[in-house]
């Protein structure tokens, strides 16, 4: 029977009846499906199996999932649950519960995190019972910040934490209440953090004691030049790792720890990476890992070999870290009493031909324009042969001419030492024609940078017959350093220019350049590293040498922390991708401290031209932006230095679940 005023009808959606003065209306309510979330937590190691513990929330419930892998790169796609018990016995609010770690030592499984009562975080650990039920038997609530836990310590059978904030702080117990605090050093590369706190992220035994890896995140402005300022046309972040190492029977002891940060990972966002794990991997050679959560919920992974850890170790050092060898010459090329190179004769470049060591430098006259000069001499250091006349005089308008430059830009000749010209030479031999590439400065900003080429046959005749000057680089573009690869790759040549504060390394497939012909663009680049000596600014400074490890090129560059001193390094690239470095020096191979590098505009040395020699490089540059001077090393031992300075891969691969 149906009673008067209600009306049924057949639906699917639940049914809610409301009666008002006799009346009665039905409203559909939508079911809404419940909102389930995966939050990787932590991986690590129990016995010989990777365990990766999650979150699951589901209709503001949370639970902790744990599943396992033998390989730690494809995990089992289901995941049990598992249940964390707090001292009284009782379910761990999971929702006060953050920055997980996992820790085996070889008896136990430990799992620490902080929770959050009362207002503050508590550093808090539990051990397994077995994999299913683990149980909370301490906290410190003096501890806040992530930490890491070690049970049972060499020290008096002690437990010890491991914490982070702006510097390492260590911990020493028999029980929590009665836990000891230890002032350990300031962490040497904190400056390389912008002075953030860190966060300890895990720890390796061995390395003569045991690693301890800690991490923070930063930020920094992207910067551009606009008429000699910096411009901020951007932000970039990194995940930035370093390490200390303690000795095995005094976890307060420090051996030794990095200088600067072993990783440096570019992020793409702010937090789009969070290390969730580090693990040793039983393979020959010996490496670890480190597991990371991305923003979006997936987990990826990255190995590294041990030895680009312990290449950090001071003890490892190459003597003398592979410094140059200055010249007792130096300087080997002075300015000379001549109106067009008095004030200055520097930053050569060279060229090793017909038996010479031929140099192309820069020369700044008495009215501050610069020009060309050349000498050459037969070992390399001694000259004995130079020009009373300049080999190279700016022709066109882009270079200042024969005319006053326009404008006499004040900043521009600050920086660069004259009011316009031809600066800072470079050349290439590519089969019987000698390019040489340079700054055309017309005393206005932006200074760019020409072309202009010679037969082999009258460079060594020295009939100083040069091509017509081109324009390489676009209007409106402030581009210097450019220097061309000595042969070509896949058909195309290969050069290398300063768009500040980087290098850009671009291909084309003719060096024929001009308005309607093509200007040098803006393809792959090699940036500033933020928490090294070439922080600030880079460019290459000599012409590449091939050999069997690769290209392998000086450079020039400025540190952030130290931004009035040019100096010198090293790179590797790879033979077939130029684009791609391989190596880089983590310390200057030659920094300005001779009075020869000072004499002039203080702090300058700044690298213009290599050859090699019988197995020994020379290098060639400039001081104080007044002389030119060259130092030596052997090629052999500067690869092997760049071998252990190899540039770490950043390819992270993702974890798989079937």
């Amino acid at each position: 029977m149906i009673k008067k005023g209600i009306i049924k009808k057949k639906t699917t959606k639940k049914q809610v009846t409301f009666r008002r003065h006799k009346k009665t209306t039905t409203k559909r309510v939508k079911k809404t499906k419940a909102i389930e979330t995966n939050e990787p937590l932590v991986v690590g190691l129990n016995k010989d199996s990777f365990v990766l513990l999650s979150r699951q929330i589901k209709d503001k419930k949370q639970e902790l999932l744990i599943a396992s892998s033998l390989t730690g790169e494809n995990f089992k796609p289901s995941r049990q649950k598992i249940t964390l018990l707090n001292k009284t016995g009782k379910k761990e609010d999971l929702a006060k519960c953050h920055n997980f770690r996992l820790i085996n030592n070889g008896r136990e499984l430990f799992l620490t995190y902080l929770h959050h009562h009362s207002g503050k975080d508590i550093f808090t650990y539990a051990v397994a019972k077995n994999l299913k039920t683990w149980k909370v038997v301490g906290s410190i609530p003096d501890i806040n910040q992530p930490s890491l836990f070690i049970s049972k310590s060499v020290l008096n059978d002690c437990e010890i934490v491991y914490s982070g904030g702006k510097k390492i702080n260590l911990a020493i117990f028999k029980k929590p209440k009665d836990w000891e605090k230890i002032s350990l050093p300031e962490t040497p590369w904190r400056f390389f953090f912008d002075e953030k706190e860190f966060q300890v992220v895990g720890s390796l035994p061995g390395f003569g004691g045991r690693a301890v890896f800690y991490a923070t995140e930063t930020k920094i402005d992207i910067l551009a030049d606009n008429n000699l300022h910096d411009q901020k046309v951007g932000e970039q972040y990194f995940l930035k790792i370093g390490a200390a190492f303690f000795d095995r029977d005094n976890p307060a002891k420090v051996l030794w720890q990095t200088d600067t940060p072993i990783m440096e990972i570019p992020l793409e966002v702010a937090g789009s990476l969070k290390i969730i794990g580090l693990v040793p991997l039983e393979k020959k050679p010996k490496k670890f890992r480190f597991y990371f959560a991305k923003s979006d919920g997936q987990i990826v992974f990255l190995d590294v070999a041990e030895k680009f850890l312990t290449d950090f170790d001071p003890k490892n050092k190459i003597p003398s870290s592979a410094n140059l060898i200055k010249s007792t010459n130096n300087p080997i090329i002075e300015p000379a009493p001549y109106e067009w190179e008095a004030g200055g004769a520097f930053n050569p470049t060279a060229l090793d031909l017909g038996g010479r060591v031929h140099l192309l430098y820069r020369a700044v006259g008495r009215d501050d324009f610069s020009r060309i000069g050349y000498a050459s001499s037969p070992d390399g250091i001694k000259i004995d042969q130079r020009f009373p006349y300049p080999v190279y005089r700016p022709r066109a308008s882009f270079e200042g001419g024969s005319v006053p430059a326009y404008g006499k830009d004040g900043g521009l000749f600050a920086s660069g030492g004259s009011w316009g010209g031809c600066e800072d030479p470079k050349v290439t031999k590519i089969g019987h024609r000698i390019y040489m590439t340079y700054v055309a400065h017309n005393g206005t900003w932006p200074t760019r940078t020409a072309l202009t080429y010679i037969s082999e046959e009258d460079f060594l005749d020295q009939n100083w017959d040069w091509s017509e000057p081109m324009l390489m680089s676009p209007p409106g573009v402030g581009s210097k350093s450019v220097v061309i690869l000595p042969e070509k790759i896949d058909g195309q040549y290969v050069i290398f220019h300063r768009l500040w504060p980087k290098i850009v390394v671009d291909t084309v497939a003719e060096l024929s350049f001009g308005e309607g012909k093509r200007w040098l663009k803006n393809e792959s680049f090699i940036y500033p590293r933020h928490s090294f000596w070439d922080s600030q600014k880079l460019s290459v400074g000599a012409t590449p040498i091939k050999t069997k490890d690769g290209w392998l090129v000086i450079y020039n560059a400025v540190d952030r922390r130290d931004p009035a001193r040019y100096k010198i390094g090293a790179m590797l690239l790879d033979l077939e991708k130029p684009q791609k470095v391989l190596a880089r020096t983590r310390e200057p191979i030659l920094s300005p401290d001779e009075w020869y590098e000072n004499d002039g505009k203080p702090h300058i040395v700044y690298a213009g031209g290599a050859i090699e020699r019988d197995g020994l490089l020379y290098i060639y540059y400039g001081g104080a932006d007044r002389v030119s001077c060259v130092a030596t090393i052997a090629v052999s031992d500067l690869l092997k230095q760049l071998k252990k300075d190899e540039e770490p891969s950043y390819k992270l691969k993702k974890i798989t679940f079937n």
